[in-house]
C-alpha cells in the first residue's frame, strides 16, 4: 500500500511539472504569419542566421519582443525571432508585456518628459519629448522598446516609460486649444525649435499674444503662432484672455502740495505698472498714487500705465495742475514728426525731426505690424525690420504739448552688399597644351568679373572663366584680363603663360577680313577688331589718317587727340597664318575738340 501511494505521488509530481509550460504559454499572445514565406532567425536582425521558414497562416506564440522583432515559438517546437511587420496579433499579451493597439500613458519616476525616437535605441534621433500623462497608442510592444503613436506622430519609446495605469500629473487630461502668452515681468517670451532652452529661439512674442496649443505639457508645450510652430515653456502660457488697458483717470485735475492723487485704471483690476511724470518729462514716482511735493508747485502732473502679468496696452491720463506761483504755460504745440529717410535699409540709422523747431517730445518707433522697436530721436534699423514699414510717434514733453505721428517709410530693404576690390587673376596652368581647358581664378574669393583671354600678340582668344586651348594658339603665350562686375570693383591682368604646345603645325590659315566693333567711334570708347578666320594669328596695327600709328593689339581706346580723324586697322598674318588685309575706315571721331589739321590749316 505504501509503495502504491508513493508511485501515485511521483506520477502527480511529474504531471504537475509537465503542466507548467502549458500554463505559462497561455499567458503569452499568439500571432499568425502574413505576407508569404517568413524566416525564423536566430537573432533580432535581418543579418542573423535563418533557422527555418513558415508560410502565411502559420500560428506562432509570442514569447517576448526586441524593437521591431518578436521572440516566438513555432508549431514544430523551434524558437527564434520574426519581424513584427509580417505577424498579425491574434491573442492578448500578459506576463509583463503591453497589449497591442491599446491606450497607455507616458510615465517617469522623476516627472520629466520622455523622448520619442525614430528607432528602438537611444542612438536614434529624437522626434519630440512628451510630458508625464500624455496619452499614447501602442502599435508594437516589446521588452525594451515599444512602437507607439502620439498625436499623429509614430516612433519608439522605452517600455519602462509607458503604463496603462492612470497617471497623476498636474497637466494629465488637460485639453487646451487656445492660450495666451504671459510673463511676470511683462517681457516677451521666446518660442524655441525644441522642448528645451538649449534649442534656438525661433521668435519672441509679447504678453497677450494668442496661440494655438498643439500639445500641452507639464514643462513645455508645443504651440503655433500664426504659421510658426515651436515650443514654449508652459509657465508662460495662460488660458485666461489678457486684459487690454483702455484708459486711466486721475482723482483730481487741480491739486496742492501735500495732496495725494489716485489713478483709476480701466478695466478695473487689470495688472499694470505706473509712471508719474511732470510737464518737463521728469519721472516723479511709481505706484497707483502720488503725493504732491512742494517742488511740483506751478507744474502739471499725469500718470502713464502699461499692462503687466498678462494685461496688455498702455494709457496716459489727463493733466493735474499743481497750484502755486510758478505755473509754466507750454510754449509749443507739436504739429508733426518726420523721418530723415523714407527708404531705409538694414543697418542704417534714421532720425526723427519734430515740428515746430524747439519742440521737445518722447519719441517711440513702431513697425507697421504694431510692434514697438525702440525709443529716442534716432533708430538703428535691424534685420528683423526687413520687409516692414516703420513710423515714429512723438508725445510732447516739457513746454511742448500735443502728439504727432510720422508717415510710414517704404518697406525696409536688405543691407547693401559690401564692395569687393579685385586684387588679382591667375591661370590654372602656365604650361598649356592644345585641347587643354584652362580656368581663371579671381582673388579675393567671391569676387566677380568679366574675363577676356588674350594671345601674346594682343588678339582675343575667348571669354569667360574657362577657355579650351585651340590649334590656332600653338606657339603663342596666353594671358587673362579681368574687369570687376556687380559688387566687385577694379581690374587685374594675369601673368603670361608659356608658349602653347602639343598641337600640330600642319593647319594653316589665310586672313580674309578684319572687322571693327564700331565704325562711328567717339572719344573714350574702346574699339575691338575681329580677324577672320577664327584661329588665325596676326600682327594688328591701328592707324589714324594713314600716317599716324596709334597702337598695336586687338583693341584701342579712342583719345581726345583722335577727335575729327578717321581710323582703320591693318592686319598681317604670322606663324601658321598668311595674308593681310585692311579694315573698313571709320567715320571721323566725335566727342572731342578737332585739331587744326582737320581744317587744312
Amino acid at each position: 500500500m505504501k509503495r502504491l501511494t508513493a508511485m501515485l505521488l511521483t506520477l502527480a509530481l511529474v504531471f504537475s511539472l509537465l503542466a507548467v509550460p502549458v500554463a505559462q504559454a497561455a499567458t503569452y499572445a499568439t500571432a499568425t504569419v502574413k505576407g508569404g514565406w517568413l524566416r525564423l532567425r536566430a537573432e533580432p536582425s535581418y543579418w542573423a542566421e535563418t533557422i527555418s521558414a513558415y508560410y502565411t497562416g502559420t500560428n506562432v506564440t509570442i514569447l517576448g519582443g526586441s524593437g521591431q522583432w518578436y521572440h516566438v515559438s513555432t508549431p514544430d517546437g523551434k524558437t527564434g525571432y520574426m519581424h513584427s511587420d509580417y505577424l498579425t496579433i491574434t491573442g492578448s499579451i500578459t506576463g509583463g508585456q503591453l497589449d497591442e493597439n491599446t491606450q497607455a500613458y507616458v510615465t517617469s519616476k522623476n516627472g520629466k518628459s520622455v523622448r520619442l525616437r525614430t528607432g528602438p535605441s537611444t542612438s536614434y534621433s529624437t522626434i519630440a519629448s512628451y510630458a508625464v500623462g500624455t496619452p499614447v497608442t501602442i502599435l508594437i510592444s516589446g521588452d525594451d522598446w515599444c512602437k507607439v503613436r502620439i498625436n499623429g506622430r509614430t516612433g519608439y519609446m522605452m517600455t519602462e516609460f509607458i503604463t496603462t495605469s492612470g497617471v497623476t500629473a498636474p497637466d494629465a487630461g488637460v485639453t487646451v486649444n487656445v492660450a495666451y502668452v504671459t510673463s511676470k515681468n511683462g517681457l516677451s517670451v521666446n518660442l524655441r525649435s525644441g522642448a528645451s532652452k538649449i534649442y534656438s529661439a525661433i521668435a519672441s512674442y509679447p504678453v497677450g499674444t494668442q496661440v494655438t496649443v498643439l500639445e500641452w505639457g507639464k514643462t513645455w508645450s508645443r504651440i503655433r503662432v500664426n504659421n510658426t510652430t515651436g515650443y514654449m515653456m508652459t509657465e508662460f502660457l495662460t488660458t485666461s484672455a489678457p486684459s487690454v488697458i483702455t484708459s486711466v483717470v486721475l482723482s483730481d485735475s487741480s491739486v496742492w502740495p501735500g495732496d495725494t492723487i489716485y489713478a483709476t485704471v480701466v478695466p478695473s483690476g487689470a495688472s499694470v505698472t505706473y509712471e508719474w511724470l511732470n510737464d518737463q518729462g521728469t519721472r516723479l514716482g511709481t505706484g497707483s498714487s502720488y503725493k504732491v511735493q512742494n517742488s511740483d508747485s506751478g507744474r502739471r502732473i499725469r500718470v502713464r500705465v502699461s499692462g503687466a502679468s498678462g494685461a496688455t496696452g498702455t494709457a496716459v491720463s489727463g493733466w493735474a495742475t499743481v497750484q502755486g506761483s510758478s505755473y509754466v504755460t507750454p510754449g509749443y504745440t507739436l504739429t508733426g514728426v518726420t523721418i530723415s529717410d523714407t527708404t531705409p535699409t538694414v543697418g542704417q540709422t534714421i532720425t526723427a525731426t519734430l515740428k515746430p523747431a524747439g519742440a521737445t517730445a518722447n519719441i517711440s518707433w513702431f513697425r507697421d505690424d504694431g510692434v514697438f522697436v525702440g525709443s529716442g530721436s534716432t533708430y538703428l534699423v535691424r534685420s528683423t525690420d526687413e520687409g516692414r514699414r516703420l513710423y515714429a510717434w512723438a508725445e510732447g514733453t516739457g513746454s511742448t504739448s500735443g502728439s504727432a505721428t510720422s508717415s510710414y517709410t517704404s518697406a525696409v530693404a536688405a543691407a547693401t552688399a559690401t564692395k569687393v576690390t579685385l586684387r588679382s587673376v591667375t591661370i590654372s596652368d602656365t604650361t598649356p597644351t592644345v585641347g587643354q581647358t584652362l580656368t581663371a581664378e579671381l582673388s579675393p574669393s567671391g569676387a566677380t568679373a568679366n574675363i577676356t583671354w588674350y594671345r601674346a600678340n594682343g588678339s582675343i582668344a575667348g571669354y569667360g572663366n574657362a577657355y579650351t586651348v585651340q590649334q590656332g594658339d600653338l606657339g603663342s603665350s596666353l594671358y587673362v584680363y579681368a574687369t570687376g562686375t556687380g559688387n566687385t570693383t577694379g581690374s587685374a591682368v594675369s601673368s603670361v603663360t608659356g608658349k602653347v604646345t602639343g598641337g600640330t603645325s600642319s593647319q594653316s590659315y589665310r586672313i580674309n577680313k578684319a572687322t571693327l566693333s564700331d565704325t562711328t567711334p567717339s572719344v573714350g570708347q574702346t574699339i575691338y577688331v575681329t580677324v577672320d578666320p577664327a584661329g588665325a594669328t596676326a600682327l594688328i596695327t591701328w592707324y589714324r589718317d594713314d600716317d599716324v600709328i596709334l597702337g598695336y593689339g586687338a583693341s584701342y581706346t579712342v583719345t581726345s587727340a583722335d577727335a575729327g580723324h578717321e581710323m582703320y586697322v591693318w592686319v598681317e598674318g604670322y606663324g601658321d597664318t598668311t595674308g593681310s588685309c585692311t579694315s573698313a575706315i571709320t567715320a571721323p571721331v566725335t566727342g572731342g575738340v578737332a585739331t587744326s589739321t582737320d581744317f587744312g590749316w
